[in-house]
């Protein structure tokens, strides 16, 4: 029941943000729920025993979304490679000093890359669009695709899931829940086209569809296997029923790169960069 009412609270928010509010207001929301859910994952390793500088960390990621934001890519490259040779020189500082300094090094830049610059593409998903309308529906067709996918992974994997996909990392998917998650996916993006028609015509939406019925689970199992790593069962309790926002948006930061990817490969999105 929790995990229904939270995504009634959750889901008129953010269609909200993404519709009506203006491109900047949706742009920083969505940095501040990277920040938040990259908190958790700092505080995710400081419960494993890293020894992080969680504030300095926090200020090398605020930084890096700060170009992303003016999608100044020279920046990002330049922050990125500043702060690769930063985060080992803060180690030595530490009262304890060298232990733990190699992962407490490469955490925070690890976090930078998979939630900073693929946070970042979250919202370039829409900002860079050819149009304002375009944006619009197809980080809609995105969040519903995987949403809806998500659901019916969840529902056909708990009702008729029988055969463990990765029982030591996520002992509750099945290969049953992964492919009720692939059929809702395309399921989905074909209602969503047919509701709301983007000007891509149905090839670029099935493909679409098909890689997020495959990336989405994929980044919630990389997720797994850090909450396994560091021993901790949800990255918060910040969401009843959900667990933390890391937990809520682990598969579409990891998906987001690869779908813009492949809308910039493809020629349907042009790069300002």
């Amino acid at each position: 029941m929790h995990r229904e009412l939270s995504a009634i609270v959750a889901i008129p928010i953010v269609l909200s943000a993404i519709i009506w509010a203006p491109e900047w207001v949706f742009l920083i929301l969505l940095d501040l729920v990277i920040l938040l859910a990259a908190d958790e994952l700092f505080r995710m390793a400081e419960y494993s025993g890293i020894p992080l500088q969680r504030k300095i960390s926090l200020l090398s990621l605020i930084t890096f979304l700060g170009a992303a934001y003016f999608k100044s890519l020279p920046a990002m490259a330049g922050l990125i490679l500043a702060w690769a040779l930063l985060f080992p020189v803060a180690q030595i500082f530490r009262a304890s000093a060298p232990d733990g300094s190699l992962r407490a090094a490469a955490v925070p830049l690890y976090v930078m890359l998979s939630l900073g610059a693929a946070g970042s593409s979250l919202g370039w998903l829409k900002s860079l669009a050819p149009d304002n309308t375009t944006g619009t529906k197809l980080l809609l067709l995105f969040l519903f695709t995987i949403w809806i996918g998500d659901s019916g992974a969840y529902y056909l994997g708990k009702n008729f899931g029988r055969h463990k996909m990765a029982p030591v990392l996520s002992p509750k998917k099945t290969w049953e829940g992964l492919a009720g998650g692939i059929i809702a996916s395309f399921l989905g993006a074909a209602a969503f086209h047919l509701l709301f028609p983007l000007p891509f015509g149905w090839a670029p939406v099935l493909i679409i569809a098909a890689i997020l019925s495959i990336s989405a689970p994929l980044g919630d199992l990389v997720e797994s296997v850090l909450k396994r790593d560091t021993g901790v069962k949800d990255s918060s309790n910040l969401i009843p029923g959900h667990g933390g926002l890391l937990d809520r948006t682990d598969s579409l930061f990891f998906s987001a790169p690869v779908v813009l990817a492949y809308l910039w490969f493809s020629g349907l999105y042009s790069f300002p960069f």
